[in-house]
């Protein structure tokens, strides 16, 4: 279930509807199990997610010399994020936006078969009543090399940092920690979809293959109530 931390700030877009972006084959997976799927950092794209930047790292080693500290904080810190936790973090990722993204529904609509999910805040934290996990939620912070800012009193905050190079995303990150004991490396977490889903988005091309009927039967089979849209973003590249 849903459980506020300290780290996790949703300041700046509690009030912003949230986006998940997928291919239909996922939504297919996620309407008829009610499980949605949390990938590890691991399985991520950005090869340098839930690592302390080189950067940050530095000044870390500097701040150790200083100090005169013998126990090596700056290489311990980087190898417990690294090497221990980074193997035990899954996350959920969306997006927070006021309208939708063309570069996400680039990313991420294959085939051009394209689905978002619009959902809200309140609506997430209360569609994860029933998961057995405790599912932390917060905004992605943008670190900029040119003007480096870490926290280190905190192991949850290297798992809410990208490069700004990502901050198009604007991202909202749902984040799982697996027990010690666990190599799972994803997991399927149960959800509401009568939470979850406030509005189904549709790709423009996707109208022509009679995707709609189908969202449409899957809807009141499972006795759900999501609006279903087309989307506005008509481009050949989705």
């Amino acid at each position: 279930m849903y459980k506020e931390h300290k780290e996790f700030k949703i300041d700046n877009t509690k009030d912003l509807p949230l986006w998940r972006y997928m291919d239909f084959w996922k939504f297919l997976k996620l309407i008829n199990s009610s499980k949605i799927f949390f990938p590890s950092v691991e399985m991520m794209g950005d090869q340098n997610e839930g690592k302390i930047p080189e950067k940050i790292y530095e000044l870390m080693v500097q701040q150790d010399k200083a100090l005169r500290r013998e126990n090596n904080f700056a290489q311990n810190y980087k190898d417990y994020i690294e090497q221990r936790l980074r193997k035990k973090i899954l996350i959920l990722s969306w997006n927070a936006n006021h309208n939708e993204s063309f570069a996400l529904w680039k990313m991420y609509a294959k085939e051009k078969l394209g689905i978002a999910i619009k959902t809200t805040f309140e609506r997430l934290k209360k569609s994860f009543e029933d998961a057995e996990e405790n599912i932390y939620i917060g905004e992605v912070r943008y670190y900029d090399n040119n003007n480096p800012s870490y926290i280190t009193g905190n192991a949850f905050y290297t798992f809410l940092n990208k490069h700004n190079y990502y901050e198009f995303e604007k991202e909202v990150r749902c984040i799982i920690q697996i027990k010690n004991d666990d190599t799972t490396t994803s997991k399927n977490i149960r959800v509401d979809l009568k939470e979850l889903i406030e509005e189904i988005y549709i790709t423009p091309f996707a109208e022509k293959t009679g995707l709609i009927e189908i969202i449409e039967y899957l809807r009141d089979k499972n006795k759900l109530d999501f609006k279903i849209s087309i989307s506005g973003v008509n481009d050949n590249w989705i």
